[in-house]
Order: C-alpha cells, then sequence, then structure tokens
C-alpha cells in the first residue's frame, strides 16, 4: 500500500506513473468486467481506466486518515 501511496503522489506531480496505479487495479478490472456481456467490456475496460485517472489526480492525499484518526473512528 505504501508504493500505492508513492505512485499516486507521483502522479499528481506530474511523473506520469499513473500506468503503475492502473496496474495496482487491473485484476480487480478485469475480476468485475467478467460480470458484464463481452461485447461491451473492451469500452467499460477503457472507462474504468480513466476513472482511475481521473481519481489519481483529484484525490487529496492530505484528507488521508492516519492509524490515531482511524482508531478514533473505531471507538466512537
Amino acid at each position: 500500500m505504501v508504493a500505492l501511496y508513492n505512485w499516486v503522489k507521483e502522479a499528481q506531480s506530474g511523473y506520469g506513473t499513473e500506468e503503475k496505479v492502473i496496474d495496482t487495479f487491473i485484476p480487480k478490472i478485469k475480476k468485475s468486467l467478467r460480470l458484464t456481456k463481452p461485447d461491451n467490456r473492451e469500452d467499460l475496460e477503457q472507462e474504468l481506466k480513466l476513472c482511475v485517472i481521473h481519481y489519481v489526480r483529484s484525490y487529496s492525499l492530505d484528507k488521508v486518515p492516519g492509524l490515531v484518526d482511524l482508531n478514533e473512528r473505531k471507538d466512537s
């Protein structure tokens, strides 16, 4: 997970590591595509990859909760 965090951080800085992030999610994307019609899979795969890129670029790493924050949420 640390690598994913670093790749997202680099991608937001313009280093072009979006491909590494997408590669991380490829197994989940492929598995999810099995639930769709074969005719739609290629288009949907491209859309999902675009969504991942969009989220990588727009995700705020400053709002990622730390361990203490998660622990406080669990207790309340």
